[in-house]
Parts: structure tokens; C-alpha cells; sequence
């Protein structure tokens, strides 16, 4: 600590750029604290299954059906406020939301989301252990509205057309991106910001672009 403030006091800050430094830290204190408060009044309402320490900013969004699941590991990070968003603003917040009897959600230990929306209409979504999802990032296991015939677009497929998500450990969502359904991603594998991913991305690679491409094969050298 005493070596912080002397890092700190070689700037020769002003009385307001400490009461602003002050102000900052408390503010991004009190929103985790509140903010982690709620999230395990609505874990406990919804039947959310939480394996250890899961800390959250701002509100989020629960939505669990009955009968299905969602599972949070340990030393989980949510953040669904702009205050404390480091790169970007939140769009929304952080939803995490279940539909029919079958649907799940898996979140593994030590992973951090970012306004990050997660819907499993029916199939099985996992987040492998340590992965980062930047903001506004969307997941999810159907296309929630049939393709055809065109008039019948209100309405949403058949159970059968939906399909697993599964993202392995490690990995980095960029911001913006969207993992649609029966998409698996490898471990260490990185998605550029605003990238579709419709198909399987392999291990320690970058991925990124509309069209999606492989653009750098990580741990090579």
C-alpha cells in the first residue's frame, strides 16, 4: 500500500485528482458489493447452482425455467455495468437464460462476462474454465424463429433444430462477437471482435472477419 501511494504522489496530484481516484475506487466497490448481493438473491430464487465465489457489477438478468439448469464455477466475474466495463460500454446486461425442460447452462471456474447474453432454448451451453468474454457478446443454441415457410418467421422451429454450444477453456470472445448454435470453440482459441462464428473453431488459433477465417495459429513459431 505505502508503495502505492508513493507511485501515486510522484504525479503531484491535486486534491481533485485524489478525491476523483477515491471516488472511482468507491464507486466500483460499492457496485460489485451490491451488485453481488442481488445476483445471489436471484441465484437462490431461480435454483442457479453457484460452486464457489461469484462477484458481480451492476445487475443481471436470470431467467431460469423449471426444471433446467445453470451452473456457475468458482471466482466468476460478471459485469453488466459501463462504470466498471474497462474497453467498451454495456449494451444490456448480463442475461443468463434457460426455456424448455432440457436447456443448460455451464459456466466453468475463474471466467469473466461483459453484458455477455447466454440463452440455451433446449440444448447444453458451456463456457470452459478461465475464459473471457468481452462486451456485448451474444451465445445461443437456436435460431428462435423458423426459416421457412416465410410467413411462419414468428414463430420458433422445432426442438430438434437446435443445437449445443460449447466453448473450451481459456478462449477470448471478442467484443461484440456471436457464437450461434452447435458452434465448439477450442481451448486458447481467440475470436476477433464482431465476428459470426457459425462453424467449429479449432484450439490455439485467432479467428476473426465476416467471413470468418483462421488468421494466426497461436504457440507457433
Amino acid at each position: 500500500m505505502i508503495g502505492i501511494i508513493k507511485k501515486y504522489l510522484k504525479y503531484r496530484p491535486t486534491i481533485h485528482d485524489i478525491i476523483c481516484h477515491i471516488w472511482i475506487g468507491f464507486r466500483t466497490k460499492i457496485s460489485g458489493f451490491w451488485g453481488s448481493i442481488v445476483f445471489y438473491i436471484k441465484a437462490k430464487f431461480y435454483g442457479v447452482e453457484c460452486a464457489g465465489k461469484v462477484t458481480c457489477y451492476g445487475k443481471i438478468l436470470i431467467r431460469k425455467y423449471p426444471f433446467t439448469k445453470i451452473i456457475i464455477g468458482k471466482n466468476v466475474s460478471i459485469i453488466s455495468s459501463s462504470y466498471r466495463a474497462t474497453a467498451s460500454t454495456i449494451f444490456a446486461p448480463t442475461k443468463l437464460q434457460t426455456f424448455t425442460t432440457t436447456a443448460e447452462i455451464e459456466i466453468g471456474d475463474n471466467v469473466s462476462m461483459n453484458g455477455t447474453s447466454i440463452v440455451s432454448r433446449s440444448k447444453k451451453v458451456t463456457i470452459g474454465s478461465g475464459t473471457i468474454i468481452a462486451p456485448n457478446v451474444v451465445i445461443m443454441d437456436s435460431d428462435f424463429h423458423a426459416l421457412w415457410p416465410p410467413e411462419n418467421r414468428a414463430y420458433s422451429p422445432p426442438i430438434d433444430t437446435d443445437k449445443e454450444v460449447t466453448i473450451g477453456n481459456n478462449v477470448w470472445l471478442g467484443m461484440q462477437s456471436i457464437i450461434m448454435k452447435g458452434v465448439t470453440i477450442g481451448d486458447n482459441s481467440i475470436i476477433g471482435a464482431r465476428t459470426v462464428v457459425t462453424t467449429d473453431i479449432p484450439s490455439n488459433v485467432v479467428a476473426a472477419g465476416n467471413p470468418l477465417r483462421i488468421i494466426k495459429h497461436l504457440g507457433e513459431k
